[in-house]
């Protein structure tokens, strides 16, 4: 995924997060809610190379969102993709769709001799008593502290990896709002979403887990750090 998709993705994804709702009185005999919060938020894509103890394939492609209150208590939520490439496969893909890899737009080749096979899915989440994120108010730097859920599917959490990310803000600062309205039978809906942030780059030494990232050849991650703020009104 590129930078710039990765900044979308990331706002996407923030901006249709559900905060708690407060009902107001509205004409008509309907009611109105309405919700705010604000708070940091980080989000990274990785891809590692080679076995990890306990999971098939030989390529791993991760990405992850974490949104914090402004105490510091953060959810989370991602996925990783376990696939084996041949060995002369030079740029590993990812057949099960997701965010490709980090910089990797390779083609997949012809599906009667796929190069790389979908082992499986990985889904990552966390409520605000499993991690911790701590951002600088300059926007420098941030670490992620705590434990991720593992879960195959719909099923139970089968790992509990401990998470320990640093991360180092690159670049300038950039501001993205989304806005936007929509109606269904249930009423008419109404967000607004403004993103304050910096493109990231992930310490050495940081992992998830045994996953350590970009210790390999071949391995990669992007990221980003930032504050948000987002508004939402509900009319049924």
């Amino acid at each position: 995924m590129s930078r710039l998709s990765l900044r979308l993705a990331t706002v996407a994804v923030a901006a249709a997060a559900v905060p708690a709702l407060v009902a107001a009185p509205a004409s008509a005999g309907g009611s109105m809610f309405f919700s705010k919060s604000s708070g940091t938020t980080v989000s990274t894509t990785w891809l590692e190379a080679g076995e990890i103890p306990g999971v098939a394939g030989n390529w791993h492609f991760g990405d992850l969102f974490v949104e914090a209150t402004s105490r510091g208590r953060a959810q989370a939520f991602g996925a990783v993709f376990d696939v084996t490439c041949r060995e002369d496969v030079a740029v590993p893909y990812n057949p099960g769709g997701g965010h490709g890899g980090p910089g990797f737009d390779a083609p997949p080749p012809p599906e009667e001799d796929p190069a790389c096979v979908l082992e499986g899915i990985r889904f990552l989440n966390a409520s605000p008593s499993q991690l911790t994120l701590n951002m600088d108010r300059k926007l420098t730097s941030a670490t992620l502290k705590g434990q991720l859920s593992v879960s195959v599917g719909h099923g139970p959490s089968t790992a509990g990896p401990a998470v320990d990310v640093v991360l180092n803000g690159v670049g300038t600062t950039f501001s993205d709002t989304r806005r936007g309205t929509f109606t269904d039978e249930y009423g008419t809906y109404s967000y607004r979403y403004s993103f304050s942030g910096r493109d990231a780059a992930v310490a050495a030494g940081s992992r998830i887990g045994p996953m350590v990232f970009d210790d390999e050849p071949g391995e990669r991650s992007t990221a980003l750090m930032g504050t948000f703020r987002s508004s939402s009104r509900q009319r049924t």
